[in-house]
């Protein structure tokens, strides 16, 4: 199964869609808010529970994505406006079918960019 998704991921690699889009500079933190933005969905159609998609998902799985994108920021040498791409594009997907409230979370998310963008430099 891992060899059958390791030759998956060759092939889209090799796409040259794919390969043109990767040679952007930010492009990693463009996935990485894509795939927060998708999981949502994801979870909707495997009918996880709502308690389960907020708890697993939304909670834990994107505040570890949002502090790794505030880390790119900082090995990418992007500019802060950067920091907004994540809350933007998972607000804008809670928008489409989930509750209002869950937009709440965008506002975190962006608070944990913020503290992976300070790196170890928070009580400075």
């Amino acid at each position: 199964m891992i060899i059958k998704l390791k030759q998956f991921k060759q092939k889209v690699m090799a796409l040259p869609l794919i390969r043109k889009l990767n040679q952007f500079q930010a492009m990693p933190i463009i996935w990485w808010s894509l795939l927060v933005g998708l999981l949502p969905f994801v979870f909707s159609l495997l009918r996880i529970p709502i308690i389960l998609r907020v708890g697993l998902l939304f909670i834990i799985v994107n505040n570890i994505i949002s502090y790794h994108v505030g880390r790119l920021l900082i090995s990418l040498k992007l500019p802060e406006y950067w920091l907004l791409v994540l809350p933007i594009i998972f607000c804008l997907a809670m928008l489409i079918r989930f509750a209002k409230y869950n937009l709440l979370f965008g506002l975190i998310y962006l608070i944990f960019e913020i503290f992976g963008l300070m790196d170890r430099h928070i009580y400075n």
